[in-house]
């Protein structure tokens, strides 16, 4: 196994997962300009022959288009901090298409329009839970299903062609899913570290800024920089194989000792970087622990560790966000636990040290 504990961490290391970061804000401001785009699609839809008939349906619908610009306008301000989409906005997604969908006039027109939902359940598939992926089917397939029945009743001459529009617009719909499974797999061979499972450098910045967006602002979080002690003796005297397996066992003690939901990465070749929010157990305790977690004298090759911390608040990195600045905050911070971390090495290693500042 390679080793780089001699080595601070480069600007380049910790940027990838920042770029993938702002690729989120990206697309999130495309969710923004796509929603009042939903929108100009319902307002040509009104003024043809086989939009919405009658003053009720004309209301509705123009309620409905209307409510597009500050919901377009809110997505474009939370973008800045997009990591998840809102279980509110799938309904409201959803409920809105549908509504717009009813009011046809041609029901031909509305099942070609269902295949929007199809758009709405792509972000959703990166941007949400899978159980909320799954509402959105389930709800969708419910419109599509209605909708042909309407058909069928309204034009009972051709039932076969109306069956095999929604067939074709359900298989267009659903294909979601699927996509969904592509982009799961995808991103976990490009979030994780393949000898450990855990995650990796990108991974962690990630799964830290998605850490820090559900956080309370009075509240904090750790990041622990830990770095085993004298691995190359590891390596030259059993091997690499055993270097593997201590590398292994050493991310298991770790993910075990950081709770339900641990944000455990391997950053190096035998470091490890974590982030873990901050309770009442001050943050050099909850260190402690993860090196004593590591650490036992039965082990076929014993190994310790030393550990850097620096201390990350919520309302700090908020406000850098505001300002575009919070993949350099956390670089930063991220190199304060770095520098903690050789001062327990220099210091003979096995320890803890608390970034004070400069």
């Amino acid at each position: 196994m390679p080793t780089d504990h001699d080595r601070p961490p480069r600007s380049s290391d910790i940027g990838s997962g920042s770029g993938s970061v702002r690729l989120e804000r990206r697309v999130a401001r495309g969710i923004a300009v796509l929603v009042p785009s939903f929108g100009l699609i319902g307002v040509i839809v009104m003024l043809s022959s086989d939009g919405p008939v009658g003053p009720v349906a004309v209301v509705t619908c123009t309620a409905v288009l209307l409510s597009t610009i500050p919901v377009g306008a809110w997505w474009w301000l939370r973008s800045v901090d997009a990591s998840h989409m809102p279980g509110w906005f799938v309904i409201y997604a959803d409920v809105g298409v549908s509504v717009m969908l009813l009011t046809f006039a041609d029901r031909d027109l509305a099942l070609y329009g269902a295949a929007l939902f199809s758009v709405i359940g792509t972000y959703i598939a990166y941007f949400s839970r899978r159980t909320v992926l799954k509402f959105h089917t389930a709800f969708v397939n419910a419109v599509i299903l209605l909708l042909a029945v309407l058909a069928v009743m309204e034009q009972p001459d051709d039932p076969a062609s109306i069956i095999a529009r929604a067939l074709v617009t359900v298989l267009v719909v659903n294909s979601v899913l699927a996509f969904r499974a592509v982009i799961q797999r995808q991103l976990d061979l490009a979030n994780t570290d393949s000898l450990t499972g855990l995650l990796n450098r990108r991974g962690l910045e990630l799964r830290l800024d998605r850490m820090m967006g559900r956080l309370a602002e009075t509240q904090s979080v750790a990041l622990l920089v830990v770095d085993l002690d004298r691995f190359k003796r590891v390596n030259d005297t059993y091997g690499h194989a055993m270097g593997d397996r201590v590398l292994r066992r050493t991310a298991r003690r770790l993910t075990a000792a950081t709770g339900e939901r641990p944000c455990v990465a391997r950053t190096g070749g035998e470091e490890f970087t974590i982030a873990v929010p901050v309770g009442d157990d001050p943050a050099d305790h909850l260190a402690d622990d993860i090196r004593d977690a590591v650490h036992d004298a039965d082990d076929d090759v014993p190994v310790t560790v030393s550990v850097g911390v620096a201390v990350l608040g919520v309302d700090r990195w908020r406000t850098a966000v505001s300002s575009y600045g919070a993949a350099e905050l956390v670089h930063n911070v991220l190199l304060d636990a770095d520098a903690a971390m050789y001062e327990s090495k220099h210091a003979g290693g096995n320890r803890t040290t608390v970034y004070a500042g400069d």
